[in-house]
């Protein structure tokens, strides 16, 4: 089963996100993280764990507070480990989104919409193309 981390701590989108991964993604087994540094941790584990399986993606939400979500990708950016996983921005802010494309691993940046029906059908296709995802775990 392929799985992916959301790191995000806005609970609301967290269980609208949830809930379309549920829906749509049964193959994908979706992991949460409140923070950025949690995630770092997590991620620090998947390296020293023998066995473990990276995710496929990371959906990064915007996070409050000087370790956001750009904070996160920089990490990543500057170790090789995490280079090259792909990672797909979600923001409230279109400067966040815009921040996010600079890094070579966002393989997309998307400004959370005001409206939640159009929210639902972002989350209901990001949740979709995680099917399509290859699972490069082991890789």
């Amino acid at each position: 089963m392929k799985r992916i981390l959301l790191v995000e701590d806005h609970e609301a989108d967290v269980a609208q996100i949830k809930s379309a991964f549920e829906r749509f993604s049964l193959d994908v087994r979706l992991e949460h993280a409140r923070s950025t540094e949690l995630a770092w941790e997590l991620m620090q584990c998947w390296i020293e764990a023998p066995g473990a399986r990276k995710p496929v993606c990371l959906l990064l939400g915007q996070l409050a507070g000087p370790r956001d979500g750009l904070w996160l990708l920089q990490r990543m950016q500057d170790d090789r480990r995490f280079r090259q996983l792909p990672v797909i921005a979600l923001s409230r802010e279109a400067a966040m989104s815009d921040q996010a494309r600079v890094f070579s691993n966002v393989v997309g940046a998307l400004e959370r919409p005001v409206d939640d029906l159009a929210w639902r059908r972002v989350i209901s296709a990001v949740a979709r193309i995680s099917q399509s995802l290859p699972d490069l775990a082991g890789a």
